[in-house]
């Protein structure tokens, strides 16, 4: 199959889209990256295992003028490197209620490959390819302007909605979408590469966040000797249960209000929280700088706001308010009081509006799939038959035996908003320290994995006050290939222009020196807390 491959390669080279061979010689002599990509189109891959492979769209990139999407020309960062984009379709088929549905996926092939090959993930539910630039937890120059081979897919159905579930209908979808359509377009993504330079990709890695995070992991958990290097951030896990967890919180909030469907707070209600939070909680590293990097050290008390406690602070809360604040922070629990969900952290980013990002908690928002009952009376057992029912509780990743990834020598990071309002950073943690502690400890698995929280920083980017910007990526790379182990990545963020901070791997905290410039990372170290 592969020299049949080649061999299809090499005579699309030569004769082009019903050129001659004297015209694409002529044509490369001026554009030899365009002739090559488009000479791409209609190219079809058979593999063993596999429906055939068709590329339908190709595309020579050259600026990011060409993007016609505004957040991939955002996303394209510093460094632009001309690249060809393949899209292409397999499995097609016939599905449930005689829906179509096949495999698509994107390939993004730099003119000056570096050997890596990136696998980007997803989000929400999918159904789209987006343009493979490999930009999450990159810092200021993605993957595919690094020189890496940068793929993704769209998980194995097609729709013009990320949030539209009607594949939950179809059987082979699902299982496409739990983690099987990522397996089958790495396939698929690393034999076209090969055929295209003509040499395998050296290294493999996955980079992705919310859903993109949860198949980060899903790859690890499921397909060990797949990729060398794993980045997932705020996966979305468990979404059947996060989902009752979003709408606790937001039904908790509102019932505030007494008619349950207006904002629980005034806006200087929720400045005088967040004063309050920091004046408890910011200095706590060091230094009160907008930034609570000591995360699980902070034990905010919101009762310090109630009206009856001081009655003369201004934006004081009621009693109401303040039990409600407790309540849908500490998350949902059943009738004996076991916790269905963790709980949230409180961080700077429960009072953000949503630009940009996601709302902060405070604004009692219902996740994406739960917000068509947000006016509703919250109805646990209603939410839980949903829960254990739903469709994707079959995808969650969950599974903590991950000794043949690590014996394969993978490495894993991960990280994690503190402000995430859907995918709580305590659930991500859980996961991470029980899987440590299935596989041998956390001084074992430190030597293979990494968590890391961002604070302020809401669901995958975003907030008021955060450093959203930050290259994991590199470090995951030399962690990988040099074993060269990270001792903190350094982030930014266009909020909090000319500041930077080290976000170190817990349990370490970025704690302030007491001498060095406060805006500077170099004058933080990670240290374990008191």
């Amino acid at each position: 199959n592969h020299s049949a491959a080649l061999f299809i390669l090499i005579s699309s080279v030569l004769v082009g889209c019903g050129e001659s061979s004297l015209s694409v010689a002529k044509s490369k002599t001026t554009n030899d990256g365009q002739a090559r990509c488009e000479s791409w189109l209609g190219f079809k891959q058979n593999l063993d295992d596999f429906d055939t492979l068709e590329i339908t769209s190709t595309q020579y990139i050259t600026s990011v003028e060409q993007l016609d999407n505004e957040k991939d020309r955002l996303n394209s960062g510093n460094d632009f490197s001309p690249y060809c984009k393949l899209e292409g379709y397999f499995e097609k088929r016939l599905g449930a209620n005689d829906t179509a549905y096949a495999i698509g996926i994107g390939l993004s092939l730099p003119d000056d490959w570096n050997g890596r090959f990136l696998f980007q993930g997803g989000g929400a539910l999918n159904g789209l390819i987006r343009h493979p630039i490999g930009y999450r937890a990159a810092g200021e120059t993605p993957a595919l302007h690094r020189g890496f081979a940068v793929a993704t897919t769209d998980s194995g159905h097609q729709s013009d909605s990320i949030f539209n579930h009607d594949f939950f209908a179809d059987q082979q979808a699902l299982l496409n979408f739990y983690s099987q359509a990522v397996y089958k377009s790495t396939v698929q993504a690393k034999q076209l590469i090969t055929s295209f330079y003509q040499s395998s990709p050296h290294h493999n890695y996955f980079v992705g966040c919310s859903t993109g995070g949860r198949e980060a992991m899903t790859m690890s958990q499921r397909y060990p000797y797949l990729f060398d290097g794993i980045i997932a951030g705020a996966p979305a896990m468990r979404t059947n249960l996060s989902e009752v967890a979003d709408l606790y919180m937001a039904r908790t909030l509102r019932e505030v209000t007494g008619s349950g469907q207006q904002a629980p707070f005034t806006t200087e209600q929720q400045s005088a929280v967040q004063d309050a939070l920091l004046e408890q909680c910011d200095n706590l590293d060091g230094l009160s700088d907008g930034l609570i990097m000591a995360v699980e050290q902070c034990q905010f008390k919101p009762q310090t706001l109630a009206c009856s406690v001081n009655s003369s602070q201004a934006n004081c809360l009621s009693d109401d308010q303040v039990k409600a604040l407790q309540l849908a922070f500490a998350g949902p629990k059943d009738a004996s009081g076991t916790a269905i969900y963790p709980g949230f952290y409180f961080d700077t980013g429960i009072t953000a509006t949503g630009k940009p990002g996601v709302p902060g908690i405070l604004q009692a928002a219902a996740g994406p799939l739960g917000a068509s009952r947000a006016n509703e009376q919250f109805d646990l057992e209603r939410e839980m038959n949903i829960a254990e029912n739903f469709p994707l509780a079959a995808g969650n990743a969950t599974l903590t035996n991950l000794s043949s990834f690590a014996q394969n020598g993978g490495k894993l990071m991960f990280f994690h908003g503190v402000s995430d309002p859907w995918f709580s950073a305590q659930d991500t943690l859980n996961y991470y320290t029980k899987m440590a502690t299935d596989n041998g400890g956390l001084d074992t698995v430190s030597a293979w994995s990494q968590f890391y929280f961002v604070p302020g920083m809401g669901h995958c980017y975003g907030g008021q006050n955060t450093l959203d910007s930050f290259d994991m990526l590199s470090e995951l790379v030399n962690w990988v290939e040099q074993k060269d182990k990270p001792a903190a990545v350094i982030a930014k963020g266009e909020s909090m222009p000319d500041i930077s901070r080290p976000l170190c791997p817990y349990p370490k905290v970025a704690t302030y020196n007491l001498t060095g410039d406060p805006k500077l990372a170099s004058s933080f170290d990670c240290k374990l807390p008191h």
